[in-house]
């Protein structure tokens, strides 16, 4: 009887601690994806000459410094032939902004894409600039991120590659996503924090369900190394990946390559 009693017990506990095992690993599982940091995309379109340029430039880049690449990523867009502009960057506020809108002109700043969408600015004075700039960076970086996104880059002697992996950490499928990237460079004055000078054509993924995985690899137009001396001087070339939503054209993760 007592025999049977502590087998009856020793039964108990091993299916209680195997029940308990079986649980945890599961909420571990689905709580890892929600811990994956949500990094932001700030995309400035400005144009030399533009007289309220100065004041979107000033506040977006003293936040890019403040919160640091793993937060948000800023990049500055030049437009319409001021010797700053490309092919591509007045290709991509195109797609953004339709050529007949009445809605056109610099600065114009999307968050995200066209998640969040600033205008002009919202008043003369800077500070009021950047506390909306602030609070729509602060209110993208609070919500969850649905795609997890890694890259590396391996440089050769003329040029690099950047090659990497999207995955779907939500709890649903995801469609019409695409990823894309650009290479920017670091001027000395205002206006050229990591201005762009190569836009990557999209690459679009087919549907991804939770959990599956996409893979890409990009050869940036630009045919120099990371690396590049100039009069004997180094200049630093910056690469940005991102997922962006062809059709809301939202983006859902930013990654800035070291």
């Amino acid at each position: 009887m007592k025999e049977k009693l502590f087998i009856f017990i020793f039964l108990i506990i091993f299916l209680l601690t195997l029940t308990s095992n079986t649980f945890g690993v599961f909420a571990q599982d689905t709580a890892s994806p929600k811990n994956a940091p949500r990094v932001v995309l700030v995309e400035l379109f400005v144009q030399g000459g533009c007289p309220s340029c100065p004041t979107a430039e000033f506040c977006l880049e003293d936040l890019a410094w403040e919160y640091g690449t793993t937060k948000i990523i800023l990049v500055e867009e030049h437009l319409w032939g001021d010797g700053y502009d490309t092919t591509e960057t007045n290709a991509r506020y195109d797609w953004y902004v339709d050529v007949n809108s009445d809605k056109r002109g610099t600065p114009d700043v999307f968050i995200n894409g066209l998640t969040r969408r600033l205008w002009g600015l919202v008043c003369d004075c800077v500070e009021g600039n950047y506390n909306c700039y602030k609070k729509a960076i602060d209110e993208e970086l609070t919500e969850p991120p649905l795609v997890e996104l890694s890259a590396s880059k391996t440089i050769t002697e003329s040029n690099y590659i950047i090659e990497g992996t999207v995955k779907n950490i939500s709890d649903t499928p995801l469609k019409d996503l695409a990823v894309c990237g650009m290479v920017g460079k670091e001027g000395d004055e205002p206006g050229l924090y990591y201005y762009i000078q190569d836009i990557f054509p999209f690459q679009n993924m087919p549907p991804l369900l939770p959990g599956a995985t996409f893979s890409f690899k990009f050869v940036p137009e630009i045919s120099l190394a990371l690396k590049l001396e100039i009069d004997g001087e180094e200049e630093v070339l910056h690469p940005v990946i991102f997922v962006q939503n062809t059709e809301t054209k939202e983006i859902l993760q930013a990654f800035y390559l070291e």
